[in-house]
């Protein structure tokens, strides 16, 4: 149970870890028409596909500090990539056979697509770190003009020797979202950011 202090801090910071009401839609909806994703990049026949777990890799060498050092470092990327609105430093945290459930099609060959069609559909949404339980994951935010809202938690798994994810899960649970921990995005949302003014228009 968290305590009264960190409760204090997050009420201040208008942060609510609650599952947004239905005006939200799902993550993997398609996007409006008019403003199409940029097309999905062609990759070669051995470049994608689902991820296979590498044989030669020893589970048991991995510590639980290290491993959670590892996922830290991928989410940590991933964020700010994510953040940036930069679709290939968010392409190269993701193994080239890597999958992405939650997300359209759900593998890389349509992450692209995917991600593109979020930063679209969700212009203020932004990535932090959080953890549930030992697990260190990202949470997906999206601000609604007065708070920010977790929509997501995305998870990173089978990690290889240079540090790209085999796995990044997007998981909109609502139980999930009520047990993960960590802060909002801090940072200022431009004019025209919020979904309200998104869909309405901004004069």
């Amino acid at each position: 149970m968290p305590d009264s202090r960190s409760a204090r801090r997050r009420a201040e910071q208008q942060v609510s870890r609650s599952q947004p009401d239905q005006r939200w839609g799902e993550l993997d909806a398609p996007a409006p028409d008019g403003d199409e994703p940029s097309p999905t990049p062609v990759l070669g026949a051995d470049e994608f596909g689902f991820h296979v777990d590498d044989p030669d890799t020893e589970l048991g060498e991995q510590t639980p500090d290290v491993v959670a050092e590892i996922e830290t470092d991928v989410v940590d990327a991933l964020a700010e990539a994510f953040n940036a609105r930069d679709l290939e430093a968010v392409l190269e945290v993701v193994a080239a056979d890597g999958e992405a459930p939650g997300l359209l099609g759900g593998d890389r060959e349509n992450l692209p697509a995917a991600i593109e069609s979020l930063w679209h559909r969700r212009p203020s949404c932004a990535v932090t770190r959080g953890r549930v339980d030992d697990r260190v994951v990202g949470v997906l935010w999206e601000h609604d003009g007065a708070a920010w809202w977790a929509l997501a938690v995305v998870h990173v798994d089978d990690i290889d020797d240079d540090g790209r994810a085999g796995v990044v899960e997007f998981s909109d649970d609502a139980t999930l979202l009520e047990e993960v921990e960590g802060d909002g995005p801090d940072q200022d949302l431009e004019e025209g950011s919020r979904w309200e003014e998104w869909e309405e228009g901004v004069d």
